[in-house]
């Protein structure tokens, strides 16, 4: 049995309703889990050029984001060895796999936060996401992410803030040191108007 094609308009339609539709983290996360699952499963449901490489690292695409920037869609791109830094996102987000397979780890902060530059972190699970998988994570997720398999993988992502233009952090497991910085779009030149 074939499955209906997902467009990717209909989808942004369906995500734009659930977050304005909905008040609390959880309902929202409830709403668009299948709405993504929907579309990562959708065969050719996303066009190629969201979903353009960076040979340097992994690469963030702005598909979409509305005016009060309430959400943002973004295209991932992974080759072969790319990986993050374990990360936060200061916000909810939900990630599906769209074509290959990646492997993440979740973590957790096991310190009281009181320290801004410092934090224990420790591992609580790892797996291998392939076509289809959502992961879910709330406003205090922590993750790593990266392509073990021989091919590029893809990813669509969504995030309950301009994601690209937020500050968030990065943790390093062994030193405890907590850094800065900001992933802004491929796609998408910072200090200029957005089209």
């Amino acid at each position: 049995m074939q499955q209906e094609r997902y467009a990717l308009l209909e989808f942004i339609k369906d995500v734009d309703v659930a977050v304005r539709g909905n008040s609390f983290e959880s309902e929202i996360l409830l709403h668009l889990k299948p709405v993504l699952e929907r579309l990562v499963s959708s065969p050719a449901s996303v066009p190629a050029k969201a979903f353009t490489p960076r040979k340097d690292r992994f690469a963030m695409n702005l598909i979409q984001m509305p005016e009060d920037e309430a959400y943002s869609i973004i295209g991932g791109v992974w080759h072969p060895g790319q990986t993050t830094p374990i990360h936060d996102h200061l916000t909810w987000a939900m990630i599906g796999v769209y074509e290959g397979e990646e492997r993440e780890a979740l973590f957790r902060r096991v310190d009281d936060g009181s320290n801004p530059k410092l934090a224990r972190i420790q591992q609580v699970s790892e797996r291998v996401n392939k076509k289809g998988h959502v992961t879910v994570l709330g406003h205090s997720g922590v993750h790593r992410v990266d392509n073990i398999s021989l091919k590029p993988t893809t990813s669509v992502h969504i995030y309950g803030r301009d994601i690209g233009n937020a500050e968030r952090h990065s943790y390093d497991p062994v030193t405890g040191e907590i850094s800065r910085f900001v992933s802004g779009y491929c796609n998408v030149l910072r200090d200029n108007e957005r089209f």
